[in-house]
């Protein structure tokens, strides 16, 4: 096919970057990327660069690439996420077959390299209707396990910020919070399926480090007179989507209770004082992804709040023993 694997660098981002976005409106993933955002994946800390983001050459044309994203050992296994994509004029050609064959290939050796002691648990989400896409992710043993929603809400019926539960205020972040907030996390979601706890590396790669990070519209719930995070919710700001749509997102990246503290409504307070600041911040619309499986209950909080289902995505899973 003339087609050669070589990794990805920074003169290649423009092109990159024309590839995600062609896809975007074939797929409808939701997800618009700047040159911006694909400089900051090849920051990431945790990947070696040259192997495990790749990308499909046709002469000079990116048309395809795969990533390997290392992200950590849990309940005995080792996880690694993988993504990746084609360009929509050449789909049906094999690309992706090759870039998902060598995909899963590199996992392999990445997860030699780290944990071989472990069993490998390799990770990839799709779109639920898109039947080829499931169809190739089978030949290759990546099954759908789990389903996650995106969910919107337009800002329009926003209703006044709740106040939380007696004992507890609600603050905005702070740097001193980073790390409390990324303990906090891990403690919230210990319970969660599937969950992989996170580095300081990676939290800040993809958190409290990232561009898209606003601060001043994250929050924590302490008790009154503590400094311990009860209840914690974090927001994002994408700029391809607003060069994409003409629309400014704020997106609720993370929103977890700590299990001492559920049943207070802190979820619920902090969404609801979180709607309010992004509507007076002159954002046209808020989105968040949940799990369909989330064990507190959080599809139902985030109906309450006035989101609603937008897409649907498929987790597929692969695990190999040692």
């Amino acid at each position: 096919m003339g087609i050669t694997l070589r990794g990805l660098s920074h003169v290649d981002i423009p092109a990159w970057a024309v590839l995600l976005n062609a896809a975007e409106k074939v797929d409808h993933t939701g997800e618009h990327y700047t040159e911006g955002d694909l400089a900051e994946e090849l920051s990431n800390p945790e990947i070696e660069l040259g192997k495990d983001l790749m990308g499909a050459f046709h002469g000079a044309d990116l048309i395809g690439y795969f990533g390997v994203l290392p992200r950590g050992a849990a309940d005995g296994r080792f996880t690694m996420h993988l993504q990746g994509s084609v360009l929509p004029a050449r789909r049906g050609q094999g690309v992706g077959t090759g870039l998902v064959d060598a995909m899963i290939d590199r996992a392999k050796q990445a997860h030699r390299d780290r944990r071989p002691d472990l069993a490998l648990k390799l990770k990839i989400d799709g779109s639920t209707a898109n039947e080829s896409q499931r169809e190739l992710f089978d030949a290759f043993g990546l099954l759908p396990r789990r389903w996650s929603f995106v969910m919107r809400n337009a800002l329009d019926g926003v209703p006044a910020a709740a106040q939380p539960a007696d004992g507890y205020q609600v603050r905005t972040y702070e740097d001193s919070m980073d790390e409390p907030l990324r303990a906090a996390h891990n403690e919230a979601f210990l319970d969660h399926p599937d969950f992989v706890p996170w580095t300081t590396a990676l939290w800040r790669q993809f958190t409290t480090g990232s561009r898209a990070f606003r601060p001043e519209l994250t929050f924590v719930v302490t008790s009154v007179g503590s400094s311990q995070i009860a209840a914690y919710l974090t927001s994002s700001e994408y700029d391809g989507y607003f060069e994409a749509t003409g629309r400014r997102e704020a997106y609720v990246g993370k929103l977890g209770t700590l299990p001492a503290h559920r049943g207070a409504g802190l979820a619920s307070t902090l969404l609801a004082h979180a709607l309010v600041a992004y509507r007076d911040a002159g954002y046209d619309e808020a989105a968040l992804d949940v799990d369909s499986e989330n064990p507190t209950g959080a599809l139902g909080i985030y109906r309450r709040a006035g989101f609603e289902v937008e897409t649907q995505s498929t987790n597929y899973s692969l695990v190999i023993d040692p």
